[in-house]
């Protein structure tokens, strides 16, 4: 009887404390307490399509009846808070970035939602958007004469668990093969996560595993990884985009780190890791091998890494996709990276490597933008004295709010490279309007002009559609002796426009690229205009 009256009397109380909850707007949670806790957490889970929106048919309700949507306790395991405690506003955004960056949703907020005074405490609103996640996986590549496709299946929530599994046939410039995997991204809500992956492919097997704890948050104390590969391939190497010498190549790689956050000032965060590397690489003739193989080499290391991160980040549009948000770091982000290879590893030698990143985002004014990013790699070992340093400058100006000019400049000047981690130009690698593996060298430079045009247009609510015009100019050159033309040798220029297709409601955020190019080339056998069709995460 004494419990029964209990309970009343907490429900009557809670029910007297709520009813004098305020609802708050999210420029009012600035204006709340310092002291204030969080008394409570709701979630509010969205399926992929907005029925109530104008053009909506059976494809969509029939889409929102047989997905399952994201369940509440795979979005609470992402939370960075708890109920109970204090509430601070920062990791409500941190919460946002993490749920934003998983693949099966689309969208996420997170915010306070009501202020109740008697108990100075919140209630903070999780809300989530979905993406359809099961896939029947096709995409289709064409561009220089080359075709390229896969055709699988691909779940990227399982039953709602957050969980992936594919498994897909897919062939390219370089293999055909099957491929099976499965990733968890976060485990029982540990924030550890793991990646399994098998792949049976025309030029040998590959296995990969790793299991990660990364810095999943700002304020993560550690942070530790495992990860292990088995590959062989059939690696070719190519002059004007056609095949003149191939062999085989056999990977053996393990690395594993611990790291930790050893000090954080305000925004600036600066972390160490520990670990080693044993990177065993192995060469092999084919058929077509019509030169000789590269060296067999083994850059086993131990190493040490110090990583900065200054956090500032903001939410953006249109600068790499469009029609969703971006969660874009403003902040300088370092990294440097130093190994010692060691005979006890299995090294060929003593020697160096050194591995330095750079990058900062600038906002120039409200409608300009530059990114920019710079790696320097090396390594000194007996008879070598390899260096590569990439560089790239990203320039958005965001003419209105449906158009964008942007200028990219990517440059990489290496020195002593390995034969088979050789520079190509054309394709994706830059020159859209040039085929794949055109030029090939030590370094290369290409720069491009582009406008960008974002529609309210939507075909079905299932692809949103932007349209590009280009203009690229590049030039790749160093490479040895008998990888040389005196053929387009020079800077090649190119230009084309297109359509891009964003799939707005898939966990994979493909955008589809259909140009039409136009080489400006002294080659009789290269033709004047050429379609180009790629799949890609960026504009």
């Amino acid at each position: 009887m004494l419990r029964s009256l209990s309970c009343l009397f907490t429900l009557l109380f809670s029910c007297a404390a709520q009813a004098v909850c305020t609802d708050i707007s999210p420029q009012q949670q600035a204006d709340l307490p310092g002291d204030v806790t969080i008394g409570s957490i709701s979630y509010r889970r969205n399926n992929v399509f907005d029925l109530t929106e104008k053009g909506t048919f059976w494809l969509h309700r029939f889409a929102n009846y047989s997905h399952i949507i994201t369940k509440e306790p795979t979005v609470q395991d992402d939370l960075l808070f708890l109920q109970g405690a204090a509430l601070n506003l920062q990791e409500l955004e941190e919460t946002e970035r993490l749920l934003r960056n998983r693949a099966y949703i689309r969208d996420a907020a997170v915010s306070v939602s009501q202020y109740c005074p008697q108990s100075n405490s919140v209630n903070v609103l999780v809300e989530t958007w979905d993406n359809w996640s099961l896939l029947p996986k096709i995409d289709f590549s064409s561009e220089g004469g080359e075709t390229d496709y896969s055709i699988g299946i691909a779940d990227d929530n399982l039953l709602g668990s957050g969980n992936q599994l594919q498994l897909d046939y897919a062939k390219d410039s370089e293999r055909s093969g099957y491929l099976l995997s499965f990733a968890s991204p976060n485990i029982f809500g540990t924030h550890w996560n793991a990646l399994t992956r098998y792949a049976d492919n025309s030029d040998g097997e590959s296995y990969h595993f790793t299991l990660t704890r990364p810095f999943y948050r700002l304020s993560s104390p550690w942070a530790f990884s495992l990860d292990m590969e088995k590959n062989k391939e059939e690696i070719s190497d190519y002059l004007l985009g056609d095949e003149v010498n191939q062999y085989d190549r056999k990977l053996h790689w393990f690395e594993t780190y611990v790291g930790f956050k050893i000090a954080q000032q305000a925004n600036h965060i600066h972390r160490l890791n520990i670990g080693f590397t044993l990177n065993d690489t192995n060469f092999q003739q084919s058929e077509l091998t019509a030169y000789d193989l590269p060296p067999d080499r083994n850059l086993s290391a131990v190493w040490l890494e110090y990583q900065l991160l200054v956090s500032d980040y903001r939410k953006l549009f249109n600068i790499n996709q469009f029609n969703r948000v971006e969660d874009i770091n403003l902040g300088w982000q370092a990294r440097l990276r130093l190994g010692r290879l060691q005979s006890w590893l299995g090294a060929d030698d003593a020697g160096w490597q050194l591995d330095t990143e750079l990058a900062k985002v600038w906002q120039l004014n409200n409608s300009t933008f530059l990114l920019g990013n710079s790696r320097y790699q090396a390594l000194w070992l007996s008879g070598i004295n390899q260096h590569l340093f990439s560089n790239q400058l990203q320039l958005v100006y965001q003419l209105n709010n449906n158009s964008s000019a942007v200028g990219i400049v990517n440059a990489e000047f290496g020195r002593q490279l390995f034969q088979d981690k050789a520079l190509y130009l054309g394709g994706d690698t830059g020159l859209r309007a040039f085929p794949l593996y055109y030029q090939r060298g030590d370094s290369r430079i290409v720069a491009t002009a582009e406008y960008r045009y974002f529609t309210d247009w939507s075909i079905l609510q299932l692809l949103d559609v932007g349209f590009a015009g280009f203009a690229d100019a590049g030039r790749s050159w160093g490479a040895e002796q008998g990888f040389n033309s005196n053929i387009d040798d020079g800077v090649l220029f190119g230009v084309g426009g297109g359509v891009r297709l964003l799939s707005s409601h898939s966990s994979r955020g493909t955008m589809i690229h259909i140009d039409l190019t136009h080489p400006f080339s002294s080659n009789p056998e290269l033709d004047k205009w050429q379609w180009r069709i790629t799949a890609k995460k960026r504009f």
